[in-house]
């Protein structure tokens, strides 16, 4: 059974261009469960003021995060942290997939945006 409300890879592209707008679809964070494990994709930074400066230069745009023992907190611990949609597409910090193809997979619910 298809839990997954995303059809193309494109629809989630299209929802996190760094721009918050939801009365246009646009979100900063998701959060979804994937492999009985809560995740967070985030625009920016979730827990600090000031952006990563990737070891290539480059400002970290996106991070992956996973949640740290949900029955006790709310925390998040960072697993990735990427200057494009195309490095953040191409990240393999869960399980050692491609978050694309995590994003994607009929098994993920995805459980809020914001």
């Amino acid at each position: 059974m298809r839990n997954n409300e995303y059809n193309s890879l494109e629809e989630f592209i299209n929802e996190y261009n760094g721009i918050w707008n939801p009365s246009e679809g646009h979100w900063l964070g998701i959060d979804f469960k994937y492999d009985n494990m809560i995740y967070r994709m985030q625009t920016g930074p979730m827990y600090q003021q000031k952006i990563t400066i990737l070891p290539d230069g480059r400002d970290a745009v996106f991070g992956i995060y996973k949640q740290v023992d949900a029955e006790k907190s709310n925390h998040f611990e960072l697993l990735g942290e990427y200057a494009d949609m195309n490095d953040l597409l191409d990240s393999s910090v869960i399980g050692n997939r491609k978050f694309k193809d995590i994003i994607m997979d009929d098994a993920t619910k995805i459980l809020g945006k914001d």
